[in-house]
């Protein structure tokens, strides 16, 4: 192949971003800002770096949180509130529930506090603080109360492979070759968009082929996107977030 030539997850990176609402698509999954990486046949590579903290604040209080999360991972909110409001309640909207509690918090003497939260849903979520315990039944809107969002990865194992002979192709009909990104999943539609995460790395690139068949593997990257996300040679644990497929159906390249 030639350098002229860019790796489709550029493309697939800035359509896919459009289905993750205002917030999402000003920053990609994850809230980081875009990078470019050049592979070794000069193919440029949009990745997103870092897992930066997001802030809101409002009515008085003021919240912080990594923009990205891991299912049932820990994550750490902290923030400030008027010492007389006893506690802090943090909140997850709901398209059809309305606002849900999801942790509270005590507000120390100095105003400060930290919540744990296990997040228990997948994609962007949206959050707000407000203060006091927890509203019984549907709470209220309070647009005045401050609101973040944090992406939800799903932890998995993956692995990688490459071509093992010349005019290699996937079963999803993509030709691979060393530089083809892409990876292999079990049961979602082949050319559907996967932004996957790794130690402060996030890429999205295409499904493109089937598998992994082994057991505890989750998926299976190229060997180009396992090297782009900062893999080793082993297995490495990842965090996975399927977007909505765009039309037309995505190639494993463009020119």
């Amino acid at each position: 192949m030639t350098g002229h030539r860019l790796l489709t997850v550029t493309l697939v990176a800035l359509l896919a971003l459009g289905g993750l609402g205002a917030a999402a698509r000003a920053a990609a999954p994850g809230g980081a800002a875009p990078g470019v990486l050049l592979l070794p046949d000069g193919s440029p590579l949009v990745v997103r770096l870092g897992n930066p903290l997001v802030r809101a604040s409002g009515d008085g209080i003021a919240i912080a949180v990594r923009s990205t999360a891991l299912l049932r991972g820990r994550v750490r909110i902290a923030g400030t509130a008027p010492a007389g409001v006893g506690s802090v309640s943090i909140e997850r909207r709901d398209d059809v529930a309305g606002w849900l509690p999801v942790v509270s918090a005590a507000v120390a003497p100095g105003g400060r506090f930290v919540a744990i939260w296990h997040p228990n849903r997948l994609g962007p979520l949206h959050l707000r603080a407000v203060g006091g315990a927890p509203a019984a039944g549907l709470a209220e809107e309070d647009p005045s109360a401050p609101q973040l969002d944090v992406t939800v990865y799903r932890p998995g194992v993956a692995s990688w492979y490459g071509p093992t002979r010349p005019d290699t192709t996937t079963a999803c009909g993509v030709p691979l070759e060393r530089w083809t990104i892409g990876v292999a999943h079990r049961t979602l539609p082949c050319g559907t968009p996967v932004a996957f995460y790794y130690k402060g790395r996030t890429v999205v690139v295409p499904v493109i082929d089937r598998g992994p068949f082994a057991k505890g593997r989750s998926w299976d990257l190229t060997q180009a996107a396992q090297e782009a996300l900062g893999g080793d040679d082993g297995l490495i644990r990842v965090g996975a977030l399927p977007l909505p497929l765009q039309a037309p159906p995505v190639a494993a390249r463009v020119r």
